[in-house]
């Protein structure tokens, strides 16, 4: 009877040990207190959703846009449309350098006689002088070309013991090229030119000077040497008319005639060389 007793004993004073320790439960609506020194829980955040995977649409394909250059304007048409390999095409672009002769004008130049060459006998002709010019060309396209040059003339000299006049012919030739038609070593080309010559047979005394004005329009036919493996050589001749001016002293004359010479030995006379570097 003590043992029953004893366990009835220790369990209603752990029953009662329990109750009191505990802390009473909240009324209904309210929160529970928080124990001291207890600290306080952070209020909690609503939750922000992930932002979505931002997605860039790709851009449409743009077709490919022909962006090469406008067809280059071809060179001039000539007797030979399509270019052809000549010896004419490897020169273009290059300064050939030419020597030939120059016609001077409706009367001859001529000197004093006696003073400016040996005295002449009964029907002697008189001394005259022959200009020579130097000149250059640039082909600038295969159908155009630039001349520029200078007529020149001079010499003087001694008879026995008397000294003759030394004479001087200088003018500036401008001129350019025309391309007609081109054919392997062979090149046909029209070339007007404007000079103008001043001449004085007695450099130094009160002789009269000659003053020449000359308009040519020729055509010229160039040959280059390729068949024999020099291109840059040729030679050439021009036929064409002239038209030329000429004032001495108190005369005064003009003329239009044939340019190129009035016989084979003429045109032959009239023949140029030309290298171009």
């Amino acid at each position: 009877m003590r043992l029953p007793t004893a366990v009835v004993a220790v369990a209603t004073v752990g029953w009662s040990t329990f109750a009191f320790a505990a802390p009473p439960a909240p009324a209904p609506g309210f929160a529970a207190p928080v124990p001291v020194g207890t600290p306080a829980a952070a209020p909690a955040t609503p939750s922000t959703p992930a932002p979505a995977a931002a997605t860039t649409a790709a851009p449409a394909a743009t077709p490919p846009t022909d962006v090469s250059a406008p067809p280059a304007v071809g060179p001039v048409p000539t007797a030979d449309e399509t270019p052809a390999p000549s010896d004419h095409d490897a020169v273009v672009g290059r300064i050939g350098i030419e020597v030939r002769r120059f016609d001077p004008g409706p009367m001859p130049l001529a000197l004093r006689d006696g003073l400016g060459c040996p005295m002449g006998g009964a029907g002697t002709a008189a001394c005259e002088v022959t200009m020579g010019a130097l000149a250059a060309r640039y082909w600038w396209t295969r159908n155009l070309a630039l001349n520029a040059g200078a007529a020149f003339a001079v010499g003087g000299g001694r008879n026995d013991t008397q000294s003759l006049d030394t004479y001087l012919g200088v003018g500036p030739i401008v001129g350019m090229s025309l391309l007609l038609g081109n054919w392997k070593h062979l090149a046909i080309s029209a070339s007007p030119e404007l000079a103008l010559v001043w001449f004085k047979p007695a450099v130094g005394s009160d002789s009269g000077s000659t003053t020449v004005f000359a308009l040519h329009g020729a055509l010229e036919a160039e040959t280059h040497l390729g068949f024999i493996g020099v291109p840059a050589l040729s030679i050439g001749l021009l036929a064409g008319l002239a038209f030329e001016y000429e004032s001495a002293s108190s005369t005064r004359l003009w003329s239009v005639g044939v340019l190129g010479g009035n016989s084979i030995w003429g045109a032959l006379s009239n023949l140029f060389i030309r290298y171009y570097l």
